[in-house]
């Protein structure tokens, strides 16, 4: 191997030590330098570009630096003089040590410290790939060898980039850069190299881990898209593209112990603290209560609301008991002539009928008016309970019974002067315009199973409307959380959330939603990426506007890979956020080629750039422009 620190015969020398400023090094290079390649005793080397890295013999230390910046040094140091002669400067770089070689082992740090006049020379591709992959942890795994996920090269040296995938996929990964610059390419070759270990080569068995990508755009809904062994939930809100999607798997099934929590419940219909939230935790804790089966004591739940509409009279109440029955696919007079006929006198808050009702008061103008009559009451009660037991409830849908459940415990707090109507009525409103989205994705499922029961599953909103694009990710990231906290006691399986496009639920500056909502939204997502590792749970996020996703969740991610990124907003974050890019890497952003991203985090010791390999169509997302000689036909 190259680079014996104790043989510089052996070594291409290609400069000297000038001058030490702390852990900044200069360096004169000599003339023979200035080539993109080197060849020296049958051995390859690259240049010395910005970048790069260089060596150091010190004794029996290889002192290791990363070029920083490259200029002209004028040995005349005369101004007045401004001839240009090849001889007057010399070619000098700035480095910052990193590490050191002794022998064939490198740590990085400060381990050695160079001295002036030691030699410089250049370092062979195999202490190149120690630099930058680095030595593997030596933890032992008997004799299986952990197979290798090659995403990519590294720039500018060429070499294989092996990620260390058992240490990747448990930490928050984020991947940044600007429409067009591969991020979408990169997410799914890292997954794709991933799944393919277990799938297609049966080198690894994922047990009860579960990988869930949220795709926003449908770009990952392919049937080969980043692995053929997923489940693909095509979720929508529009009823003609309802139709023409493929009717499998077009539902979520949410465990019935987990839908209703009051708090998420509250939130999703933006109930306001002082008397809507009240109010909706009443509901839920009289009608949702494990031990209470809705839709088998609803006869009887109708008939006391029934009582309750004629016990105080009120419009609101007949109207909330009417639409109940519209809502169960009742018609009026199947229930009771009471509810067919009932109409209202502001004037007096008492109910009368055009039409006879037995038992109600007739005027002189052949008008029949109800006095409350609790016999009488009782009677036609027990009829409306009888009509009921013959009918077949179709309550599928949590939300309809949470809107039918809503209505009755209105009319009994009506009854009982508890609430006021016009401080309820909004929330009432909010549920009935939301129950009809809701039940176009989620499916209530008995017990406390999983959502997701396949190993990779794929979440498409492209058919989802807005609203339910900002809510159906906190849904499926707050239950999954929860659930895989609880689980997960033993350790033994990991929850990876894949969010693509993640600006459009991890914005911090929305201005189409409530505060509240917002704030809710927030703090599921923060606890996950605050929490999540203790309990096996984490974030892959990837967005071209890192300056919308909350500063919290930017700065609480493990591992970045940075592609190209021009606006200033998302430069200023990166560099508030990602103490570990030096200046090399962080000037480097903007000028990004596509594919190329710079790797910084936990995981690497030092920014690494890397040209991620270009995924076979068959298997890439579908992100790419549409070509547009294709439409615009040439002449």
């Amino acid at each position: 191997m190259v680079g014996l620190a104790n043989n510089s015969s052996l070594d291409f020398i290609v400069g000297a030590v000038r001058e030490i400023k702390g852990t900044v090094v200069l360096i004169r290079l000599f003339e023979n330098t200035t080539q993109l390649v080197h060849f020296f005793k049958g051995k390859k080397y690259s240049g010395v570009i910005i970048g790069s890295y260089v060596g150091i013999i010190r004794g029996q230390y290889t002192i290791v630096g990363k070029v920083e910046k490259e200029y002209a040094y004028d040995q005349l140091r005369d101004s007045s003089t401004q001839e240009f002669r090849k001889d007057r400067f010399v070619r000098e770089i700035e480095v910052k040590i990193i590490g050191s070689f002794k022998g064939n082992d490198y740590k990085s740090g400060m381990v050695a410290f160079p001295q002036i006049f030691n030699n410089v020379v250049l370092l062979s591709e195999s202490q190149k790939e120690k630099i930058l992959i680095g030595k593997e942890d030596g933890k032992d795994t008997g004799s299986i060898r952990i197979p290798p996920v090659i995403i990519g090269k590294v720039w500018p040296d060429g070499i294989n980039f092996n990620l260390k995938w058992y240490k990747l996929f448990n930490s928050h990964i984020a991947i940044f850069g600007n429409t067009g610059s591969g991020k979408s390419n990169t997410l799914a070759k890292m997954y794709h190299e991933l799944f393919k270990l277990s799938f297609r080569e049966n080198l690894l068995d994922f047990g009860e881990s579960k990988f869930v990508l949220l795709d926003f755009n449908g770009e990952y809904i392919g049937r080969k898209t980043i692995t053929e062994n997923k489940k693909i939930y095509n979720l929508s809100t529009n009823k003609k593209q309802e139709m023409e999607i493929n009717q499998e798997n077009t539902y979520l099934n949410i465990p019935e112990k987990r839908f209703w929590d009051k708090d998420m419940l509250s939130v999703l219909f933006g109930a306001t603290d002082q008397t809507q939230q009240p109010f909706l935790n009443r509901v839920i804790n009289y009608y949702f209560k494990d031990e209470v089966v809705f839709k088998s004591n609803l006869s009887r739940y109708i008939a006391e609301a029934f009582s309750n509409v004629y016990i105080v009279s009120n419009n609101n109440s007949l109207d909330l008991f009417k639409q109940v029955l519209k809502l169960l696919g009742l018609r009026n007079v199947d229930v009771s002539d009471w509810i067919e006929n009932s109409l209202y006198n502001k004037t007096n808050d008492s109910f009368y009928s055009k039409n006879f009702l037995e038992g109600w008061k007739k005027n002189n103008q052949d008008i029949y008016y109800w006095n409350p009559d609790e016999e009488l009451l009782k009677k036609e009660k027990k009829k409306v309970l009888h009509n009921l037991d013959e009918k077949n409830f179709e309550l599928e849908n949590p939300m309809k019974s949470l809107q039918i459940a809503s209505y009755l415990k209105m009319i009994y707090e009506l009854r009982q002067h508890e609430v006021q109507y016009d401080h309820i009525a909004p929330l009432l409103h909010r549920i009935e315009s939301r129950v009809n989205d809701f039940s176009k994705v989620f499916k209530i499922a008995s017990g406390d199973g999983e959502i997701f029961d396949s190993t990779v599953n794929v979440v498409s909103f492209k058919n989802v409307n807005q609203d339910m694009k900002m809510m159906i990710p906190m849904v499926i990231a707050k239950l999954t959380y929860e659930m895989n906290r609880e689980q997960n006691s033993n350790r033994n399986r990991i929850f990876n959330l894949i969010i693509d496009e993640a600006h459009n639920i991890l914005s911090d500056s929305s201005s189409r939603e409530s505060e509240k909502w917002k704030d809710y939204r927030l703090e599921v997502f923060e606890e996950i990426i605050k929490e999540g590792r203790k309990f096996g749970y984490y974030l892959t996020i990837s967005s071209q506007r890192p300056a919308d996703i909350s500063a919290t969740i930017v700065s609480q991610i493990h591992n970045y890979f940075i592609h190209r990124v021009v606006n200033d907003n998302d430069l200023r974050l990166l560099d508030k956020t990602m103490s570990s890019l030096d200046n090399v890497s962080k000037e480097s952003i903007p000028n990004l080629a596509p594919g190329q991203a710079i790797l910084t985090g936990v995981l690497f010791d030092l920014p690494i750039i890397i040209q991620v390999d270009q995924l076979n169509s068959s298997v890439a997302p579908n992100s790419e422009n549409i070509p547009l000689l294709d439409i615009w036909k040439l002449k």
